[in-house]
């Protein structure tokens, strides 16, 4: 056996017993766990932002494929391209991935873009333990992130909205018309018809959602040249059919029509009889000789009668009464000489393509109209205002009936249970003129116009009923017109928030979307 010397001493024995080794080795092993700790904390850190950023980013992306799919509901390809480039715009100062497979897809009974598959960050320090990514997200079928359309807004509401649509001469390149595919006409049947397809569900079976169309320029059409005899006579009392002596003219000088500068006028009248004449399925203003032009919504009946094609209600009373006429009866001995008759029944100045359409959720019937509009004539706006409000109204529900029935008032004023509104009822009002005819006749004072749509408009908010107005090129107008019909617009919305003033073409379209999309909330679910 080997003796170690005296006064030597064991290296291992030493370090154990020597202090400065035990705090080095703790030190070192210390070091070691803090910087793993170190480590983890900052892989988890980067994890905690990653998933975030992935959240946001399929938030923005259902949303923006909702949003699409909400403007054309028919084109979900476009819906798709749209959701993955909002994801891939907000991910884009993402860590570097693992792998990332989230799509988006369109789910097509219920119409929402839906978000799925995985997301796996890469991982640095945990690397070191095995551990080289981590979930960031896993969307199934059972728990994906979906954008859903709310109709009549966040909340959910039915909704009927009403659209006036100005189709006047000035509407046409030249001014005057008639035109169809001019430019400012083709821009307000793009705007019309992205309005009806943000609305517009094709669901209908939780909440409903209708439009109602009231083209105007001199009169407002509520039927096809020589037809809608029926609601004339409901409207305006008048008979379908007349016969009776008309004073006939056989000669005239000047030109024609409502936006003509020669103004028309016979020289040559020749008492003539004539045989079942067809009404003209146009009306004008409502006016009571004892108050003027009326701001209700009352219901058409005995003293409350729209007047007809040539501003009166004859044969019958010159006012919205039944007071027999005195004079121009159509008697043998006592010609009339009204323009609410003609063989054929054809309306002036408001074409065949611009008949009204009540309330209604047929996409198809309204993208026909809309299609279909024609402009030409002068611009009855009070007229107008006052259409708008009676396609919304429980008092004309004699006058519309089945599916355009408007709901009562009184659903404006209960909730659902999550707090919305049953039901909101809603006015559009667009109008590239000032107003300036009543009764049919042009050149009125555009401030006395104005202020019956005013009045109209008061109380349309006084019944709950919103209004949103678009005022389409103003700045063409003279300054003075421009000036009344700014105000005029901006009065009737329900705030300033409601009054949208487009300059240009696409600003027309921008404007409905914009309200669309007011109208329809877009919301997310998971």
């Amino acid at each position: 056996m080997r003796i170690r010397p005296s006064g030597t001493r064991n290296p291992v024995q030493d370090f154990g017993q020597d202090p400065h080794g035990t705090i080095a080795v703790i030190i070192a092993l210390s070091l070691s766990v803090l910087m793993l700790c170190i480590g983890v904390s900052v892989d988890m850190v980067r994890w905690h932002q990653a998933q975030a950023m992935t959240n946001s980013a399929l938030d923005a992306g259902v949303l923006a494929g909702g949003r699409s799919l909400q403007l054309n509901p028919q084109n979900t390809q476009a819906a798709i391209e749209a959701a993955t480039s909002a994801y891939l715009a907000n991910t884009a100062n993402r860590l570097p991935m693992n792998s990332d497979s989230l799509h988006f897809l369109v789910d097509g009974p219920s119409q929402t873009v839906v978000a799925l598959g995985t997301a796996e960050m890469r991982t640095t320090v945990l690397s070191v333990v095995g551990i080289d990514h981590l979930g960031l997200v896993t969307a199934t079928a059972s728990n994906s992130v979906r954008s859903i359309v709310s109709p009549g807004g966040p909340g959910g509401s039915n909704l009927e909205v009403s659209v006036m649509l100005d189709v006047t001469g000035s509407m046409c390149a030249d001014g005057a018309g008639p035109c169809t595919n001019d430019p400012k006409m083709a821009a307000l049947k793009a705007a019309a018809t992205d309005l009806v397809n943000i609305v517009v569900r094709d669901d209908q079976t939780e909440h409903t959602t209708k439009v109602a169309l009231v083209p105007f320029s001199t009169r407002v059409r509520v039927g096809p040249d020589g037809g809608g005899g029926s609601l004339m006579q409901a409207l305006t009392n008048l008979n379908p059919l007349q016969s009776y002596v008309y004073n006939m003219c056989t000669d005239g000088t000047g030109g024609g029509g409502s936006e003509s500068s020669i103004p028309w006028t016979c020289t040559t009248y020749v008492p003539t009889p004539v045989t079942d004449w067809k009404v003209m399925p146009c009306v004008t203003d409502r006016f009571f000789t004892a108050t003027g032009f009326d701001a209700t919504d009352d219901a058409p009946g005995a003293g409350t009668w729209l007047n007809a094609h040539d501003g009166t209600r004859a044969i019958m009373s010159l006012d919205s009464s039944d007071t027999p006429l005195l004079s121009q009866t159509g008697a043998p001995g006592d010609p009339t000489g009204n323009w609410n008759y003609t063989a054929d029944g054809v309306c002036a100045d408001i074409l065949p393509g611009n008949e009204i359409t009540p309330l209604t959720s047929n996409k198809t019937d309204l993208f026909a109209r809309i299609n279909g509009l024609e402009a030409f004539g002068a611009t009855s706006g009070a007229l107008g205002t006052a259409w708008s409000w009676y396609m919304l109204s429980p008092n004309w529900s004699s006058v519309w009936i089945g599916g355009s029935t408007p709901a009562p008032y009184a659903d404006l004023h209960e909730t659902n249970s999550n707090g919305a509104p049953k039901l909101r009822k809603v006015a559009i009002m667009m109008t590239d003129s000032g107003y300036n005819t009543l009764l049919a006749s042009k050149g009125q004072d555009q401030q006395m116009v104005s202020n019956h749509a005013m009045d109209l408009c008061d109380n349309m908010k006084a019944q709950q009923i919103e209004i949103f107005t678009v005022g389409f090129a103003l700045t063409e107008l003279p300054a003075s017109e421009q000036a009344i019909a700014r105000a005029t617009l901006q009065h009737c919305g329900t705030d300033i928030s409601h009054f949208y003033e487009s300059l240009t073409l696409d600003g027309l379209q921008s404007s409905f979307r914009s309200i669309g999309m007011k109208l329809s909330g877009l919301r997310l679910s998971r």
